[in-house]
C-alpha cells in the first residue's frame, strides 16, 4: 500500500519511532502493518498520521506519480540526447523528497549513472555502481539496465572487448532500449569489426530515426560513415557525406556533434595524405571545444600529427604542442594520449632508440591490452620494421606473428 510506504519514510525523515507517531492513534504493530501494507486502514486513521506528521497525503502521493514520470521522461532526455531537458529534468526531480523512497531512489541512481556517463564524466558512476549492486532489486529490467551501465563505462574505459561482453547479455525482452546497440556498434568499431560494427549502428539509427532524435542519428550515420571509409582509396562521396553532416548539425545547433564529426572528417583526411586540409579541420575541432574536454586530445594529437606530417611547421612549434599535450593528458591521467604524446616528442627529438624503447615496453603493451585494435596493429607493423631493418628476426617476428594470425585464412587452394 502506497499510502504505508509514504508514511513510513516521512516518519524516519523525522527521526520518528512507530511509538512517537503512534501514540495515541495506534498500536506499533498497527502501524507496522500499515507501513508494510498488510491491514487495511480507514481514512481517518490516515488523515490522523498525517497531521501528526504534518504532510497532506493526497498531495504526496500525486508527488509519487509526476516522481514516476519525471524518472521515465529523465531517461528518455539521455537516450535521446535531449541535454538541455535532461538537466533540468534532474533539477527538478531532486526538489522532491519521495524521490528518496528506496524504490524510486535506485531507478534514480541507475539512471543517474547513465547520466553522467553522458556528459563524460565516467569517474561519478562508479561509486554510484557499488552503492546500486549492494542495494538494487533484482528484477530483469534492473539488471539489463545495470549490464547496459556497465558496457558503457567499460568504453569509456577504452575496455572495448570488456564491453562487448557485457553489451551482449542485455535482453531487449525485459529492457526495452535499443539504444545499446550503437554502444556495441562503437565497442566493434573500436576492435576494427567493421561490418558488425555497421549493423549494430544501423539497428541503432532506426531507433533513433523512430524516437526523431537528431542528435543520435547523425551520431549513428557518422559511426555507419566510418566503417564505410575505411577504404584505402579516397572517395570525393565520403567528402561530400562528412560535409552534409556538419550542416545538419550546424542547422540544428548540435555543437557536440558537429564537432565529431569534423574530427573524425579531419581523420579521413590525415588518413589519405591532405595533410593541410587535416591540419586545419583538426584546428577548427580544437577551437569548438575547451581543453579540458575529454575529446580535446584526440584531436590535438591529430592536429600534431598533420602539421608533422605537412613538413612546412617549425619543429619549435611542434615541441610546444607536444609538450602542452602531454601536460594535459597527465592532468586528465589519460593514459593512451600521455604515450602518444611521448612518443610524439621522441620522434620530433630524433630520438629513434628512445621511441622504439619506449613505444615497446610502455606504449604497445598499454594500447595492446585495452583492446585497440587499428592502433596496435600500427604499432605491431612499425616495430616489425625496426627490427628487421636492425636484423633482429626474432624480435620481428615477435610483432608480425599476431598479424599473421589475425589475418590467417582457411581456405581449399593447392
Amino acid at each position: 500500500m502506497l499510502e504505508g510506504k509514504i508514511i513510513k519514510f516521512y516518519r524516519e525523515s523525522k527521526g520518528m519511532t512507530q511509538k512517537d507517531l503512534g501514540d495515541g492513534i495506534c498500536s506499533n504493530t498497527h502501524l507496522s502493518k500499515i507501513e508494510r501494507g498488510l491491514t487495511e486502514v480507514s481514512k481517518e486513521l490516515i488523515d490522523l498520521l498525517s497531521k501528526r506528521l504534518e504532510i497532506d497525503l493526497k498531495a504526496e502521493i500525486e508527488s509519487y506519480d509526476k516522481l514516476e514520470l519525471l524518472l521515465n521522461s529523465w531517461h528518455e532526455a539521455i537516450i535521446l540526447r535531449f541535454d538541455s531537458k535532461a538537466k533540468l529534468l534532474k533539477e527538478q526531480l531532486e526538489e522532491i523528497p519521495l524521490l528518496h523512497l528506496p524504490n524510486l531512489y535506485h531507478q534514480y541512481l541507475l539512471i543517474l549513472s547513465k547520466f553522467y556517463l553522458s556528459i563524460n564524466e565516467a569517474d561519478k558512476t562508479i561509486p554510484i555502481i557499488a552503492e546500486i549492486e549492494n542495494q538494487l532489486e533484482p528484477s530483469p529490467y534492473n539488471t539489463n539496465m545495470l549490464l547496459h551501465i556497465k558496457g558503457i563505462l567499460q568504453l569509456h574505459k577504452g575496455n572495448y572487448n570488456n564491453a562487448i561482453t557485457i553489451l551482449k547479455k542485455i535482453d531487449l525482452s525485459y529492457y526495452n532500449n535499443p539504444e545499446f546497440y550503437y554502444h556495441l556498434a562503437v565497442a566493434y568499431h573500436s576492435i576494427k569489426s567493421r561490418t558488425l560494427s555497421y549493423y549494430y549502428a544501423n539497428k541503432a539509427l532506426q531507433f533513433f530515426t523512430d524516437a526523431r532524435s537528431f542528435p543520435r542519428i547523425i551520431d549513428s550515420e557518422m559511426l555507419m560513415l566510418i566503417q564505410v571509409e575505411q577504404d584505402d582509396f579516397y572517395n570525393p562521396e565520403t567528402t561530400l557525406s562528412y560535409k552534409r553532416l556538419i550542416e545538419m548539425a550546424e542547422n540544428y545547433g548540435l555543437k557536440h556533434q558537429r564537432f565529431n564529426i569534423i574530427h573524425n572528417y579531419a581523420y579521413y583526411q590525415l588518413r589519405h595524405g591532405y595533410f593541410t586540409e587535416a591540419s586545419e579541420l583538426f584546428k577548427k575541432a580544437l577551437e569548438s571545444q575547451s581543453p579540458l574536454s575529454e575529446f580535446y586530445l584526440g584531436s590535438l594529437e591529430g592536429y600534431l600529427n598533420a602539421l608533422s606530417q605537412q613538413g612546412e611547421t617549425s619543429q619549435e612549434t611542434l615541441l610546444e604542442i607536444a609538450k602542452k599535450g602531454l601536460k594535459l593528458a597527465k592532468k586528465n591521467k589519460d593514459k593512451l594520449f600521455i604515450h602518444l604524446f611521448r612518443l610524439h616528442l621522441y620522434k620530433l627529438q630524433h630520438s629513434e632508440g628512445e621511441y622504439f624503447h619506449y613505444l615497446e615496453t610502455k606504449a604497445y603493451p598499454y594500447i595492446n591490452e585495452t583492446g585497440m585494435t587499428l592502433i596496435t596493429e600500427h604499432y605491431q607493423v612499425q616495430l616489425f620494421d625496426y627490427y628487421m631493418e636492425k636484423g633482429d628476426i626474432e624480435k620481428a617476428n615477435k610483432f608480425a606473428i599476431p598479424l599473421v594470425e589475425k589475418h590467417r585464412r582457411v581456405n581449399m587452394f593447392v
